[in-house]
């Protein structure tokens, strides 16, 4: 998965959760450090850092249903289908990272 491939609502929520500062030193410094962990020790598990982007990705649209919808239901502003999408171009991101740091 890349950026080219995700729905226009699942890049939409990815560029605002990558540019909102209070999320970023909330919870993503501390997932990074976490993955960065178990990617050092050998013990990084695909599947499980995905359920932790997925909690990134549901407290981002949280946020942007705050500041741009007050007025909707932020689970229906963006949908499951579209929160597990950016919580998988996050882990891919991130994991990409990681390797070429490691070579």
């Amino acid at each position: 998965m890349n950026r080219t491939t995700v729905s226009h609502d699942a890049f939409e929520l990815y560029l605002y959760a990558l540019n909102d500062a209070t999320l970023y030193q909330q919870q993503r410094e501390r997932i990074e450090a976490n993955l960065q962990r178990r990617f050092d020790a050998g013990t990084y598990d695909n599947d499980k850092a995905v359920k932790l982007w997925r909690y990134f990705a549901d407290n981002a649209a949280k946020r942007y249903n705050a500041e741009f919808c007050a007025a909707g239901k932020w689970h229906k502003l963006f949908n499951t289908a579209t929160r597990h999408e950016v919580a998988q171009l996050c882990e891919v991101e991130h994991r990409e990272l990681m390797q070429e740091r490691q070579d």
